[in-house]
């Protein structure tokens, strides 16, 4: 994707019970947010009631069928990093089916499912790592899948389609916020500090850790309804999981790692006042409106970076909806180029095609007859050459004379006493003795090696009565 042509891209999010659309774009010197789509209680609202107001917020800025990508809920999907031999990899996607079963608790065949190769903040290098943290063999790629149940995802789909609602991709949320947050992360990993996100919702905490060449963990912690208002409880489960992450990680340990916040539910005050946590929560951005809406603006941020490395996406191919507001741009500089070379022309141009071609027509006409005659002499000066390959081979060939021989021993009558047989060319000519000639004459003439056979010399008779004949034929040509 060309980085200087600007790209445009809505992200989609379910928060508390409201439908969020973010508007996107991505130009050369940056990213931003360009406008925000809230409609509160849309379950109630129903679908089509949804999708008219979305197709307005389209209309209003120009959009007709963005590329847009729905954040799908931790809760709803699973994520699994599987690693193979670096020779799998134009084999990855058949790789990772064949082990699609050991990675999901459900049935086989009801999950959608989804796969890219896991790698470095630096292009083409491969995070090699294992699943408990430790180093990978050379060569190996890690590969993270992620996984949701069908039927959650065909329900989702089938009321975006009710609604009339154009989408592109499904993606994980927790993969969205590594794509978004990436330069920070990077930043935090290249001054030597491991970097955690807790991205908090009404049905719980996702904690995302990444640390040098360690593959990211992302572990959730489920919050009951009476745990919302307990904060001192999030916290303590937080840090429990934050422990259990390190470990998985294989990090030295800290004082206090710093654990950064964002989602649809507010920052603990205890856990930002307490010093005695084994951690630090600071905001995941300065901007408290950003660290809220961040699942839908990394979705947005995904819509407009469509080739990022972790571009995920559940939503079934036949499905998916976009339509690139730069489609039509050939069309319309060919047209542009077709007027300008119209003018450029005008008359001139079409009056000499036609008058040179009306010219051409003409000779082509004049010329006719003496190519029906050249064709003519072609044709038959290849018979001719066939005719004259035949009886060069027939000449060539070793066995004419003994087949010949042979049939006419076989045909010619038994009084009959054949001197001589010669041939030359196509010219065959036979002499000898019989008491009758014209039974000799007529033997040769059905003969399948002859044709054509007639006396060449008159008859004369021996001492003994038997009439001398001298018999000319044409050597018959085999049907090919």
């Amino acid at each position: 994707m060309n980085p200087l042509v600007p790209q445009s891209g809505i992200g989609i999010e379910f928060q508390n019970g409201s439908f969020h659309a973010v508007y996107c774009k991505r130009f050369w010197k940056g990213f931003r947010e360009v406008d925000r789509l809230q409609i509160p209680d849309y379950g109630a609202r129903g679908a089509a009631e949804c999708g008219t107001i979305y197709r307005e917020f389209l209309r209003q800025h120009g959009l007709r069928t963005p590329w847009t990508v729905v954040a799908l809920p931790r809760t709803q999907v699973l994520l699994r990093m599987v690693q193979f031999p670096m020779a799998m990899q134009k084999d990855l996607a058949r790789a990772v089916e064949y082990q699609l079963d050991t990675l999901h608790p459900f049935e086989a065949g009801s999950v959608a499912w989804d796969h890219a190769i896991w790698r470095r903040a630096e292009p083409s290098r491969l995070i090699r790592t294992v699943a408990n943290g430790g180093a990978a063999a050379a060569g190996e790629l890690q590969t993270l899948v992620t996984i949701a149940r069908k039927e959650y995802i065909e329900g989702l789909a089938a009321w975006f389609g009710e609604a009339g609602i154009p989408v592109s991709q499904f993606c994980p949320t927790t993969t969205l916020l590594l794509g978004y947050l990436s330069a920070a992360i990077t930043a935090c990993i290249n001054a030597g500090e491991p970097y955690f996100l807790a991205h908090a919702t009404l049905d719980g905490i996702e904690l995302i850790g990444r640390a040098g060449s360690k593959e990211f963990v992302s572990r959730l912690v489920p919050l009951a309804p009476e745990t919302v208002s307990e904060g001192s409880e999030a916290v303590h489960l937080l840090g429990r999981e934050l422990e259990l992450a390190r470990s998985e990680m294989r990090l030295a340990p800290a004082d206090r790692p710093e654990v950064h916040w964002c989602g649809t539910r507010d920052l603990p005050a205890s856990a930002a006042e307490l010093d005695s946590l084994p951690f630090r929560i600071l905001p995941a951005s300065a901007d408290t409106s950003v660290g809220e809406r961040i699942a839908g603006l990394a979705a947005g941020y995904a819509a407009v970076h469509r080739d990022g490395a972790l571009s995920l996406n559940l939503l079934p191919e036949a499905r998916r909806s976009f339509e690139s507001p730069l489609a039509t741009v050939p069309t319309y500089a060919l047209a542009g180029l077709v007027v300008l070379l119209a003018i450029a022309m005008g008359l001139r141009g079409p009056i000499q095609d036609w008058t040179y071609s009306r010219y051409l027509e003409q000779e082509r006409q004049a010329l006719q007859p003496e190519i029906q005659e050249l064709e003519k002499l072609q044709q038959s000066n290849q018979e001719t050459m066939a005719h004259l390959a035949t009886l060069h081979g027939i000449r060539q060939s070793g066995a004419l004379p003994l087949e010949l021989l042979d049939e006419l021993t076989r045909t010619l009558p038994a009084d009959a006493w054949l001197q001589q047989l010669q041939y030359e060319g196509s010219a065959a000519s036979l002499s000898g003795t019989a008491p009758s000639a014209s039974a000799v004459l007529q033997a040769v003439s059905a003969s399948s090696y002859l044709e054509a056979a007639q006396f060449t010399a008159a008859l004369t008779r021996t001492a003994e009565g038997k009439e001398v004949f001298r018999i000319g034929a044409r050597l018959r040509v085999p049907n090919p």
